[in-house]
C-alpha cells in the first residue's frame, strides 16, 4: 500500500477514534443488547411459578351440580354453593369449587378461598382445570386422550426434489446475519463516511489535505479507514452476541437453532465476498454523494435515494420468498444499488443459481471501481466547489 494513503488510513481512524460520538456509536447497541438481556434474564426470574402448591393438607371441597366429577371423588362435597361458601368462612375448608349446573353453556365455574391483605402469591382457581382434565382423561382411550391433549410429537422430514434431507433454515441463517451485519455497516458509517466528507469540503480542510496528498490517496484512504472502523464496530457488536450464546446455550431454544445451522465453506466464502463488495460500492456511493453536494444539509437530501435503493428489495420480499423468482426479483437483482440486498435475500432464501452469483458479484466489482473513480474525478474537480456539481459522464 502506498505510503500516503497508510497517512490518511492513520489519520481518519485516530481522528475517529478520539470523538466521543464514535465509541457512542459503538458502545450503544452492545449496551442495548446487555439491558434487554438483563431485563429479560431477571422477567424470567419474576415470572417464576411461586403459587402456593396443593399438598395432602390442603382441605379442597367442590359442590358439582353439573355432574362431571364422579361420586367417588376424594374431594370434600357440599349440597350447594352457600354451604361450600359459608365452610370457607368458618375456615372447615381452604379451597372452595362451585360448578354450576348450565356449566356447559356458560362455560363458567366459581372459586372461594380467604385472602387477608395484599397478597400477592396466592392459591390459583385454575386448579379446577387441572382436576376436570384428569378425570376427563378416565372417560376416554388413551389414545383419544393423547390426540385430545397434543400430547405427541411430529418428526418433519423435509426433503429435496432428489430426494435428499432438506435443511433450508438452516442454510439461511448465515446468509440473514450477513444481511443483518451489512444493514449495521449502513446504519452506522454509511452516513458516517458521507458527513465526513462534507465537513471537510465546508471547513476547507480538503484544501489543505490536497496540497499534500492526492485526491485518489484521499478518497481511498478515507474508504478503507471507514471500513476498518466499520470492522471495529462490527466485532463489538458480534463478540458480546456470541459470548450471550455460548453462556446461553443449554437453552433449547438457542441449542435448537445453533444446531441446525449448515456448514458450507462455498457458501460461506461467497457470502463473505458479496458482503465486502457491497460494503465498497455502498462506501463509494456515499463518498460520491459527498463531492457532489456542498453542504451536510444538501448531503441528506441526496443520500436519500441511493438508501432507497440499496434497501428497495425489503419492499418485495414476497417476491423473493416465492420459489420461482419473477420479473421483479431479477430487475432488483441486477439493478446495481439494490443488487447487494437483492442477492444476500436470494442467496437466504436458497433461490440463487451459483451463475446468478458470480454474475451478481463482477456487477457489484464494476460498479464499484467505476464509482470510486468517478468520485476521485470529481473530487479533484469539486474539492472547493460550493455549489451542487454537476455529473458529466463524458468529456466535450
Amino acid at each position: 500500500m502506498n505510503s500516503p494513503i497508510k497517512t490518511v488510513i492513520k489519520f481518519e481512524i485516530i481522528r475517529q477514534l478520539k470523538k466521543p460520538s464514535f465509541w457512542i456509536a459503538v458502545l450503544f447497541m452492545p449496551i442495548l443488547i446487555g439491558v434487554v438481556f438483563l431485563i429479560s434474564f431477571f422477567a424470567g426470574m419474576d415470572n417464576v411459578d411461586t403459587t402456593p402448591e396443593i399438598s395432602e393438607d390442603t382441605t379442597v371441597a367442590i359442590t358439582d351440580d353439573a355432574g362431571i366429577l364422579p361420586k367417588d371423588n376424594p374431594f370434600n362435597r357440599y349440597e350447594t354453593e352457600a354451604e361450600g361458601v359459608e365452610a370457607v368462612k368458618k375456615g372447615e375448608t381452604e379451597l372452595f369449587f362451585y360448578i354450576p349446573k348450565d356449566f356447559l353453556e356458560t362455560k363458567k365455574a366459581e372459586f372461594y378461598h380467604i385472602s387477608e391483605g395484599l397478597e400477592i402469591f396466592n392459591f390459583d382457581g385454575n386448579y379446577l382445570k387441572v382436576i376436570l382434565n384428569q378425570y376427563s382423561r378416565q372417560r376416554v382411550d388413551a389414545i383419544d386422550a393423547m390426540a385430545i391433549a397434543g400430547e405427541y410429537e411430529i418428526k418433519d422430514n423435509k426433503l429435496t426434489s432428489t430426494g435428499e434431507p432438506s435443511n433450508a433454515l438452516g442454510k439461511a441463517i448465515i446468509p440473514f446475519a450477513i444481511l443483518a451485519i451489512y444493514f449495521v455497516f449502513m446504519v452506522m458509517f454509511g452516513s458516517r463516511l458521507l458527513m465526513t466528507v462534507v465537513e471537510e469540503k465546508e471547513n476547507r480542510i480538503s484544501e489543505m489535505i490536497l496540497t499534500d496528498v492526492s485526491s485518489k490517496h484521499l478518497i481511498i484512504g478515507k474508504i478503507i479507514s471507514m471500513l476498518a472502523l466499520g470492522a471495529v464496530q462490527i466485532l463489538v457488536l458480534v463478540i458480546p452476541i456470541i459470548i450471550l450464546l455460548i453462556l446461553n446455550r443449554d437453552n433449547p431454544m438457542i441449542s435448537s437453532i445453533v444446531g441446525m445451522i449448515e456448514i458450507d465453506p462455498v457458501s460461506i466464502i461467497s457470502n463473505i465476498a458479496l458482503f465486502v463488495l457491497s460494503i465498497l460500492l455502498f462506501a463509494a456511493a456515499n463518498t460520491m454523494v459527498g463531492v457532489l453536494v456542498p453542504t451536510a444539509r444538501d448531503a441528506s437530501q441526496y443520500i436519500g435515494p441511493v438508501i432507497v435503493a440499496s434497501v428497495f428489495p425489503l419492499y418485495f420480499m414476497q417476491a423473493f420468498m416465492a420459489t420461482t423468482p419473477g420479473i421483479m426479483v431479477h430487475f432488483l437483482t441486477y439493478f446495481p444499488l439494490s443488487a447487494p440486498v437483492a442477492l444476500m435475500l436470494r442467496s437466504a432464501f436458497g433461490t440463487l443459481s451459483p451463475v446468478e452469483l458470480i454474475i451478481g458479484l463482477i456487477e457489484i466489482a464494476i460498479f464499484a471501481a467505476i464509482i470510486l473513480k468517478l468520485t476521485i474525478s470529481l473530487f479533484q474537480k469539486n474539492a472547493i466547489n460550493f455549489e451542487v456539481a454537476k455529473l458529466k459522464l463524458f468529456k466535450k
